[in-house]
């Protein structure tokens, strides 16, 4: 039977103190004493620890009371998209293969919180204790209903302070009312904090296009493309994430095009570095992730960055099961070859129809050579999770924004 308190009754229910999260930190914070000698788990935390340099002595119980936080965003999602919901699939919504098979780019896949499913990712193991806390933990939010969307993005920003502290950011009121006026303004979030601002903004654009007469499936892709949020913080990266999705409404339930979700984890002071290519190309520097390169059209491009990288991660699975049959040499350069065909091959009925040139092609098969070898050598998700996201500074810096948040 589901319930429908205010979202500040939910935002308790869900909250640090309630029983299933108080389980599931417990649990967690057992897993992470556990396995935090482990390379995977270990390099994820360091990575997030890079990004959240306030925390100091208590980091290691942020990153798990954060790592709950972030399950607890899956499963909302997952929970308000999926009519019949099963925890069988609840691997796929961690890993985030749930989210791209409902056409929804860039959202809530493997990043710096997902360590406790190391082994399950690199199919070395089931991780057995892990998945019975993400079970506990989805069986409490499968009793919330989340039927009215627009309140649901106040839900989310109050279970982030209260697991975070804090109060909730004020929306932007004459934001909202230009949007009112013309909801096809285009607008920039570059400190995403608690994913409020955004989430209203977004709101008003939404109910003024439908309300004027923009169908459904367009409105959806409208809206992808006319925002761009930035936050240093993976969090609230995740937390805006979901904000976004829930602010686009019941529209986002009915068959759609692919929404691009466009919230990054960004510095949006840091732009990517240009360099050039050997063939005169221009590539950029992605330095949060060791010196990546990526060509321009990706490097440049949401659709094309989204829709490459975010099947990398089959090719890295890939290669970590073929080494346990094949020397890693071997393993690599046949995963590398799988991975430059489908570079330079049409993709027709996907977002990014053009193959990449032979030149840009190269760059991205050193780029993947890089992300590949760190993962099966213990590296974590957490660098491919930066190749994914640094670059959005670089779609602020070459468009103009009718508004700034």
């Amino acid at each position: 039977m589901t319930t429908t308190p205010d979202p500040r009754s939910l935002a308790a229910a869900m909250g640090p103190g309630s029983p299933a999260v108080n389980q599931a930190i417990r649990s967690l914070a057992s897993i992470f004493e556990d396995t935090v000698t482990m390379a995977p788990v270990d390099n994820s935390y360091r990575a997030w620890a890079t990004c959240q340099p306030l925390f100091a002595d208590e980091s290691a119980p942020a990153f798990v009371r954060q790592t709950c936080l972030s399950l607890l965003c899956r499963f909302i999602a997952y929970r308000y998209l999926e009519p019949h919901p099963s925890d069988r699939d609840l691997w796929e919504v961690i890993s985030g293969d749930y989210f791209i098979r409902a056409d929804l780019g860039n959202f809530l896949g493997e990043d710096f919180f997902s360590w406790p499913f190391f082994r399950l990712s690199m199919g070395i193991g089931d991780d057995a204790e892990s998945m019975e806390t993400a079970r506990s933990l989805y069986s409490a939010v499968e009793t919330l209903s989340l039927e009215r969307p627009p309140q649901f993005s106040s839900f989310v920003s109050g279970l982030y302070h209260e697991f975070e502290g804090g109060t909730e950011e004020q929306g932007d009121r004459d934001a909202v009312e230009r949007l009112n006026r013309d909801p096809w303004l285009s607008c920039l979030v570059s400190h995403c904090g608690d994913g409020s601002r955004m989430a209203q903004a977004v709101r008003a654009a939404v109910e003024t296009q439908l309300s004027v007469g923009e169908i459904p499936p367009e409105m959806l892709l409208n809206i992808s493309g006319q925002f761009l949020g930035m936050t240093a913080d993976p969090l609230c990266a995740n937390v805006s994430g979901l904000s976004f999705i829930l602010a686009l409404g019941e529209d986002l339930l009915e068959p759609h095009p692919p929404v691009l979700v466009p919230v990054y984890l960004a510095n949006a002071g840091v732009v990517p570095t240009e360099t050039q290519g050997g063939d005169g190309n221009r590539n950029y520097v992605i330095e949060a992730a060791g010196g990546v390169e990526l060509p321009e059209r990706v490097a440049a491009d949401p659709l094309y960055l989204d829709w490459l990288f975010g099947r990398l991660p089959n090719y890295q699975r890939g290669a970590a099961l073929r080494l346990r049959a094949q020397d890693e040499d071997v393993a690599l350069q046949e995963v590398l070859n799988a991975w430059y065909n489908y570079l330079t091959s049409p993709k027709a009925r996907t977002p990014i129809p053009e193959p990449l040139t032979g030149g840009e092609a190269d760059v991205m098969v050193e780029a993947a050579r890089t992300l590949i070898l760190g993962y099966v050598r213990g590296s974590g998700p957490g660098p491919l999770h930066l190749v994914r996201n640094a670059p959005a500074p670089l779609f602020a810096a070459r468009r103009q924004f009718d508004i700034t948040l």
